[in-house]
């Protein structure tokens, strides 16, 4: 018999409370060959298991590869309960598998490839947990979190740390800003770091955002800026309101850390297709942009009833439009889009823009095509692309545009199409390898080490932008471009 270890990254959060077990650990056995096409009734009777071993969550870990298949696995393990309390159980398996809390079967799926969730009270003290699992073929997946009322979904053994700002950020963000200062020299800029793309629909990763405002007093930002995909329909938050309103909320949270203005446009994992279903436009704007109002006062511009908007500096000759890329309650069943009603909006706010301001238009959605993380758009998305395309390039002709800055690809890119710059930063999550575009290039992360921000720096009297990396990657990640 073989014994492997998983290795399995940790996805803190906020909790009450930490999760304990016996001699803190998950046990698993593996039996491999398996040629069931479903799971077993008794695993007692599978005989020897190929592989056994321990892990610190209920999931497949180093174990898992796409290109297995036909096995069985069982996980268990003991969980003290600190006091009495309700749990929501999230579970997500392809293909089937059977969730026992002390011998009762309180999930049963059968290659559902959804997370489900079911509640259970728990009384105080200890209770004997398994998950069984079976794949069959054409892809795996296995996870199993946990979460009482307020709290993010977590994977089992996974510890709750005090927040505090890591050792890693002051030494990543000082290192950045001192390019920036080499660079700056005695010019004017205006500055603004992007976060993006934080899925903290099971993780901490939003803690991220307070690290980087709590140290702004470094860098002194003209504003900060959020490029969407907080997560809230993704895993198991969109089958819970609680969970997508205990991550809004968290993040909404993090950004009052930073005590200027934040800017925000939400992403395609923000909402269902655009139809509003988890959360709506007029939700973003009271949790999100109506609070910049006290700040920014008439220099910030809502629609109503719209996420897209604009911000002025008048005193740098700037203004940044944040448009809405990935389809509204307008576009039924649509996301990665710019609906016809925000098309004119932008056409006609770019045309009354004083001739001497400098213009950055930012979205989540990368319309170039270089920029898109899946190479089989619809129909409606490639027509939505080129009309946007076209528009900036006809509006470049007129207008001192510096270019199209997004998020959502998980990778970094600069392009310049008809004299437009195409930007997009990496974000806090990457593209694997394999899927990256021409063109375009990703910094490994670790986000127990490492932050994931571009901070944009902007010198409007000589056309110049650079991007400078704090955190993973570092310099080799800057970029610098004219306009």
């Amino acid at each position: 018999m073989k014994k492997i270890t998983l290795i399995i990254a940790a996805l803190v959060a906020i909790s009450a409370f930490t999760l304990k077990y016996n001699e803190g650990e998950v046990s698993y056995k593996i039996w491999e060959g398996y040629d069931g096409d479903s799971l077993p009734d008794d695993f007692s009777a599978l005989g020897e298991p190929t592989v056994t071993g321990t892990g610190k969550c209920f999931q497949l870990g180093d174990y898992s590869n796409p290109s297995k298949d036909h096995f069985a696995a069982e996980f268990t393990s003991t969980l003290s309960v600190p006091e009495e309390n309700e749990y929501s159980f999230l579970l997500y398996s392809d293909d089937n598998s059977r969730f026992i809390i002390d011998g009762e079967t309180l999930i049963g799926l059968n290659s559902s490839c959804e997370y489900t969730i079911a509640k259970k009270t728990l009384g105080k003290g200890k209770h004997e947990l398994k998950l069984q699992y079976q794949e069959y073929e054409n892809g795996q997946g296995l996870d199993l979190y946990m979460c009482t009322a307020g709290e993010l979904p977590r994977d089992y053994g996974t510890a709750a740390p005090e927040y505090r700002i890591p050792d890693f950020v002051v030494p990543q963000v000082t290192e950045a800003y001192k390019r920036y200062r080499e660079w700056k020299g005695d010019d004017e800029t205006i500055i603004f770091p992007i976060f993006t793309d934080i899925h903290a629909h099971t993780n901490c990763r939003f803690h991220h955002i307070g690290y980087l405002a709590e140290t702004s007093d470094i860098w002194n930002y003209d504003f900060m800026l959020c490029l969407g995909d907080v997560g809230v329909n993704l895993g198991p938050a969109h089958i819970s309101k609680d969970i997508t309103n205990t991550i809004l909320t968290k993040v909404s949270d993090e950004m009052k850390k930073y005590s200027g203005l934040f800017l925000f446009i939400p992403g395609n994992h923000d909402w269902d297709g655009g139809e509003g279903t988890i959360t709506s436009e007029e939700r973003f704007q009271e949790l999100f942009q109506k609070p910049g109002l006290e700040k920014a006062g008439d220099k910030l511009h809502l629609t109503p009833g719209k996420v897209y908007h604009y911000y002025d500096i008048p005193e740098k000759k700037f203004r940044i439009i944040l448009l809405n890329s990935c389809g509204t309650c307008t576009q039924k069943d649509m996301c990665y889009v710019f609906d016809d009603e925000q098309m004119e909006w932008f056409k006609a706010l770019v045309d009354e823009t004083p001739q001497d301001f400098s213009i950055f238009v930012t979205c989540h959605y990368q319309p170039h095509p270089n920029g898109r993380w899946h190479n089989t758009p619809a129909p409606y998305t490639l027509r939505s692309n080129e009309r946007m395309m076209n528009v900036l390039a006809e509006l470049k002709r007129h207008h001192n545009i510096i270019g199209l800055l997004c998020g959502d690809s998980h990778f970094n890119m600069h392009e310049v199409d008809r004299n437009v710059n195409y930007f997009i930063t990496q974000s806090m999550s990457a593209c694997s390898k394999e899927n990256l575009m021409p063109g375009t290039r990703r910094a490994d992360l670790n986000f127990d080490e490492s932050l994931c921000c571009d901070v944009i720096a902007v010198k409007p009297a000589k056309n110049e932008v650079h991007t400078f990396r704090i955190g993973a990657g570092g310099a080799d990640y800057d970029y610098e471009f004219n306009y």
